[in-house]
């Protein structure tokens, strides 16, 4: 869930938001609602006995990879927003030129 949320909100949110710093809460908190509501779905998976997202002992070693799993998409989404940021000032400077051009 939290992909698909970064696949599809990041880059826009880069690309029409002109205030970065607003596109970056405008993430975490949309990433901080999704990452809520998967959490405990695979939390109540765990609990009815599944062992795809956690495994079956409650070692602390098994949870580290779903940290670094969200974290990484965390940072990815951020990037996201950074390069449509950057795509944006980019476009605008061309069409800047063009203007002054004519």
């Amino acid at each position: 869930m939290i992909a698909i949320l970064t696949v599809l909100v990041a880059l826009p949110l880069g690309l029409l938001v002109r205030n970065r710093l607003a596109a970056y809460l405008t993430y975490a908190i949309l990433f901080a609602q999704v990452f809520t509501f998967q959490t405990a779905n695979l939390v109540m998976e765990w609990a009815k006995g599944s062992t795809e997202a956690f495994p079956a002992d409650p070692d602390l070693s098994g949870s580290l990879g779903y940290l670094a799993f969200t974290s990484t998409i965390y940072a990815v989404g951020f990037g996201l927003i950074t390069l449509g940021h950057w795509l944006r000032n980019r476009r605008r400077t061309r069409m800047d030129a063009v203007l002054l051009d004519n």
